[in-house]
C-alpha cells in the first residue's frame, strides 16, 4: 500500500529530516508558517463573511457620532487653553482695562499663533469689542484685525454670564455656537480680571466652515449641525445649502427629542444618494449649545463588503510578506557565512594567505568552511616554506648574513602585532622580511662579500640592491605593503636613507618597521668587519638614530620592550638560524 498522500509523506520527510541540514531551516519555518496562515486566514473569513455587515454599519455609524462629539470637545479645550493663556498674561488685564488695542495685539497675537486659534477678541466690561483679530493664512498663521461686525457680543448669554460673573460646575468659562458676519462660530469666553475685578472679557473662536471639514476627516462621514429649532447651520454636504434636493432640515422628532438623551436615526435621500442619519445633542462644558446629525451612504455596506475582501486580501499579502521576510532572514543567516568564505577567498586571492573564515558549524557550509581553512593554512605554510628556502638560498651567498632575511621577517611580524596591525598586513611584513635583500641577487660577490671598506662605487652598488630587488619583484603579482618593505628597508625618515632618499612623511609604517627590524639584526649578528653587538650596545645605537631623526621612535621603543623575548626565542628556534644550502661554507671559504 502508499504510504500515505504525498504531500503528507513530504511533511513526514521533512520532520524527519535532521535540523542541522540547510534545507531543513528553510522548509520547517515555511510549513510551520503556511499552517499558522491557513489557520488564520480561515477564521478570519469564517467571521467576517458569516458576521453581520449592518451590525458593522450601525457600528460605524454611532463611532462617528462618538468622535464628531469628541472632535467638538476638544476643539473647546484647545479654545480654553488660550482663553487661560490670555487672562493669565501680563499687561493684558491693563491693556484690556485701557483699552490699548496695540498692546492687546501684541501680547494675544503670539499666544494665538502658538495654539493656531483661529479667532480671538477681547471685550470691555460693557461687552464692546476693544480687540479682534483671525488668522489671515492658516499656513504661516498670519493675523489681521477684525473688521466691524454688527453683532452685538453683549447680548450673546456667554458674554452676559461673564460679565455677570456666573459660574457653574465646570468654573466661570462657557461656550456658545453663535452667528457673525462670517458665519457661525464656535465661541469659548472667559474673564479678565485684575486684583479681583473684572475688567474685560476674552472670546476665542471657530469657524464651523473651516471646523466641520476637519472633524470629517476625523468621523468618516459627513456632518451637519442645526439650532435648537432644527435649522442647519453648517454641513459638510456642500458648500451651497440652499439646493433643492439638499433638504437636511430633520424630522419633528429630532427637536421634540431634545434633552433626553437624544438619539435619533432617520434614512433619507440628499444628493441623489441613499444616506442613514444619526442625530444626537451636542454637549459641552455640561451645557447644550445644539444639535447635530452624522450621514453615511447606505453603500457602505456593499462598501463594507469590498472592505472584507480587502482585509481578507490584506491579511493574506501580508502573512505572505511574513513568510517571505522569515524566508529572507533564514536565507540571510544561511548566506553570511558564504558571503564571509567569499570574501575570504578574494583576500586569499589577493595574495593574503592569512585570511581566515573561521566559522565552525555541523552543516554544509560549516565544513565547507572548515575545509577551506585548512587548505589555506597548507597553502600558506608551503608558500612560506618556499619563501624561507629562496631567502636561504640568498642569505647563503654571504655565511655572515645567513637566517637574516627570516629573522627580519619575524621580528617585523612582532613589530606589527604590538602595533595592532591586521593579520594580512602581518603576512605581508613577514613576506616583505623574507623577500627583502632579494636585490642581493644582482650585487657582485666581490662587492658583496669584500671584507675591507666599500669605494663610493661599490657603495653605489650596494645602494642599488633595494631598486634591483623590486626590478625582480615586478613581474610578480605581491601585494603593495611587501613591496614597500623591500623598497624601503634602507630608507630614513631624515632623507639620508637609500635608494629613494625618502622623508618621513613619505615612508609608510610597513618601511619603518622594515628599517628597525633590518638595523636591529644587522647588529646582532658578526659582519666581515666587526663582530655581533649585544643587544643592549645595539639599542644605544638605535635610540641616537632615534635622537637623529632617522628611526621611528614609537617603533624602536617597542622593539625595546620585545627585545628580551625575541632574543630568547632567536636561540631557541632553529628556523631563525637559517638554512643551510649544502656547499655554503665551502664557497664562503
Amino acid at each position: 500500500m502508499s504510504s500515505g498522500f504525498g504531500p503528507l509523506r513530504a511533511l513526514r520527510g521533512i520532520l524527519r529530516y535532521p535540523a542541522r541540514h540547510i534545507r531543513w531551516k528553510i522548509i520547517a519555518p515555511y510549513a510551520v508558517l503556511s499552517i499558522l496562515l491557513a489557520v488564520a486566514g480561515t477564521y478570519l473569513v469564517t467571521r467576517l463573511v458569516v458576521g453581520s455587515l449592518e451590525e458593522r454599519f450601525n457600528n460605524q455609524l454611532a463611532e462617528a457620532a462618538r468622535v464628531t462629539s469628541d472632535s467638538f470637545v476638544r476643539r473647546e479645550r484647545k479654545h480654553l487653553e488660550v482663553v487661560r493663556g490670555v487672562a493669565f498674561t501680563e499687561g493684558v488685564a491693563t491693556a484690556a482695562r485701557a483699552g490699548n488695542e496695540l498692546a492687546l495685539a501684541n501680547a494675544i497675537n503670539p499666544i494665538a499663533a502658538n495654539a493656531h486659534a483661529e479667532r480671538v477678541e477681547v471685550l470691555d466690561t460693557s461687552g464692546a469689542r476693544v480687540f479682534g483679530s483671525q488668522v489671515e493664512s492658516a499656513s504661516v498663521l498670519e493675523y489681521r484685525a477684525l473688521e466691524d461686525d454688527p453683532s452685538d457680543r453683549a447680548t450673546w448669554s456667554i458674554v452676559q454670564s461673564v460679565l455677570g460673573g456666573s459660574e457653574d460646575s465646570l468654573g466661570d468659562k462657557f461656550a456658545q455656537i453663535v452667528e457673525t458676519d462670517d458665519g457661525y462660530f464656535l465661541y469659548t469666553a472667559g474673564p479678565i480680571v485684575e486684583n479681583d475685578e473684572l475688567v474685560g472679557v476674552v472670546l476665542v473662536g471657530s469657524s464651523l466652515r473651516s471646523f466641520l471639514p476637519l472633524a470629517k476627516t476625523e468621523a468618516l462621514a459627513d456632518i451637519t449641525l442645526y439650532d435648537f429649532d432644527g435649522t442647519p447651520l453648517s454641513s459638510t454636504f456642500s458648500d451651497t445649502q440652499n439646493e433643492e434636493d439638499a433638504n437636511l432640515t430633520p424630522r419633528d422628532d429630532v427637536t421634540r427629542s431634545r434633552g433626553s438623551s437624544l438619539v435619533v436615526r432617520e434614512h433619507r435621500k440628499l444628493y441623489g444618494r441613499e444616506f442613514d442619519l444619526l442625530y444626537g445633542e451636542l454637549v459641552i462644558r455640561d451645557e447644550s449649545v445644539g444639535l447635530y446629525s452624522v450621514a453615511l451612504p447606505t453603500s457602505f455596506l456593499l462598501e463594507a463588503g469590498a472592505t472584507t475582501r480587502w482585509q481578507m486580501g490584506t491579511l493574506f499579502a501580508v502573512a505572505m510578506l511574513a513568510i517571505l521576510l522569515t524566508g529572507w532572514l533564514i536565507a540571510h543567516s544561511l548566506t553570511k557565512p558564504l558571503f564571509r568564505l567569499v570574501t575570504v577567498a578574494r583576500a586569499v586571492s589577493a595574495g593574503d594567505l592569512s585570511a581566515r573564515v573561521g566559522m565552525h558549524a555541523e552543516d554544509e557550509v560549516g565544513v565547507l568552511a572548515e575545509s577551506f581553512d585548512e587548505m589555506t593554512a597548507r597553502l600558506q605554510r608551503q608558500h612560506l616554506a618556499t619563501l624561507r628556502a629562496l631567502t636561504g638560498a640568498i642569505d647563503a651567498r654571504d655565511p655572515y648574513t645567513l637566517g637574516h632575511s627570516v629573522r627580519v621577517g619575524q621580528m617585523a611580524v612582532a613589530l606589527g602585532t604590538e602595533l595592532g596591525l591586521p593579520s594580512d598586513q602581518l603576512q605581508h611584513l613577514e613576506i616583505g622580511g623574507y623577500l627583502h635583500d632579494i636585490g642581493k641577487i644582482g650585487v657582485r660577490d666581490a662587492v658583496l662579500l669584500k671584507p675591507a671598506a666599500l669605494s663610493a662605487e661599490e657603495r653605489r652598488m650596494i645602494e642599488m640592491h633595494p631598486k634591483i630587488g623590486l626590478d625582480i619583484l615586478a613581474p610578480v603579482e605581491l601585494p603593495a605593503e611587501v613591496l614597500q618593505f623591500v623598497a624601503g628597508h634602507h630608507e630614513k625618515l631624515d632623507g639620508t636613507g637609500y635608494p629613494a632618499h625618502a622623508h618621513s612623511d613619505e615612508i609608510s609604517i610597513i618601511a619603518r618597521i622594515a628599517s628597525v627590524a633590518d638595523i636591529y639584526d644587522a647588529l646582532t649578528t658578526d659582519r666581515p668587519y666587526r663582530g655581533a653587538l649585544p643587544a643592549k650596545k645595539a639599542l644605544e645605537i638605535m635610540k641616537r638614530e632615534v635622537w637623529d631623526g632617522k628611526l621611528d621612535q614609537g617603533i624602536v621603543e617597542i622593539l625595546e620592550r620585545l627585545v628580551p623575548k625575541w632574543e630568547a626565542r632567536r636561540r631557541s628556534d632553529p628556523a631563525l638560524q637559517g638554512y643551510r644550502i649544502p656547499g655554503w661554507q665551502q664557497k664562503a671559504a
